[in-house]
């Protein structure tokens, strides 16, 4: 327990009493009074959520670990005003929080989140799913595992087509297409793009409107579009930065993404399930 009721600081506010332990504007954010009430509440919520998940982390052999304390230590000793060189843990639990800005509360609340994520980590690297529910997911997944036939595409778009005529021909007589192309996107261009470089970025051929279609989906990595494309805002025309051929995948080439997918999928449901399961059994007063 983080002995919240017998340390509140000076200036801070009970916002909810959570099995004993108080919650304050200490571990709120700073503009927290002056926020809607129902976005207080929300926020109030993940924080009652916060400090059972901390509750619970720091109950388990996670928080007994080396590890675990090892890495406190240096979260510590890295947010400490006096940058010790102690290792010892107890020591700077005891001093640090006041030495780093921190009340009891919050240092709690450092450490209970850590040792949380810790407790997720472990999870997840123990975890092991079968082939087959693998398969079973990747099956329903596949098209975030396939790549279409794309274009990564610079953009300038300008409302005069003489001026969008000079910049092309500018373009193909340069020795550095794609340098000269930036500097003109830069420049001359009315899309929002302008301001990286005319950077239009990847997009699906499948995707593209006709017009665009036509004048791009044969075209190649640092090939320049052959005509002006004339939209509701100007004449535009690209270049293409790089093209990405279709890439329809098999299980095997993909099954380690899958499986990472998965696993942080199920850990995620574990921790809300153990939150939700936590706040049923809680006591819980807001204040």
């Amino acid at each position: 327990m983080c002995g919240c009721v017998s340390s509140l600081a000076f200036g801070s506010e009970v916002l909810a009493v959570v099995n004993g332990d108080n919650i304050t504007t200490d571990v709120a954010p700073k503009d927290f009074k002056t926020l809607d009430k129902e976005l207080q509440k929300v926020i109030l919520d993940r924080l009652i959520e916060k400090k059972l998940a901390s509750d619970y982390a720091l109950s388990t052999e996670i928080a007994n670990s080396d590890v675990f304390k090892k890495s406190l230590v240096h979260i510590l000793k890295m947010s400490s005003k006096t940058k010790k060189d102690s290792d010892n843990l107890a020591e700077l639990l005891k001093k640090d929080a006041t030495m780093a800005g921190y009340s009891q509360e919050q240092l709690y609340s450092k450490k209970g989140l850590l040792a949380f994520d810790f407790l997720l980590n472990d999870k997840a690297t123990k975890m092991k799913i079968s082939d087959e529910k693998l398969k079973e997911f990747y099956e329903m997944h596949k098209y975030k595992y396939d790549t279409p036939e794309m274009l990564e595409l610079l953009t300038i778009v300008v409302e005069d087509e003489k001026l969008a005529n000079e910049m092309k021909e500018k373009i193909e007589k340069s020795d550095d297409k794609l340098k000269t192309f930036s500097q003109l996107a830069r420049e001359h261009s009315l899309a929002p793009e302008a301001r990286d470089n005319g950077y239009f970025g990847k997009i699906a051929i499948a995707d593209m409107n006709d017009v665009i279609k036509t004048q791009l989906k044969d075209l190649k990595r640092n090939d320049l579009s052959l005509s002006l494309v004339k939209t509701e805002f100007g004449y535009q025309f690209f270049y293409v930065l790089n093209d990405i051929p279709e890439f329809n995948s098999k299980f095997e080439e993909v099954k380690t993404a899958v499986n990472d997918e998965l696993v942080q999928k199920e850990v995620k449901r574990w921790a809300m399930n153990t939150i939700a399961e936590l706040k049923k059994s809680a006591s819980i007063e807001i204040k």
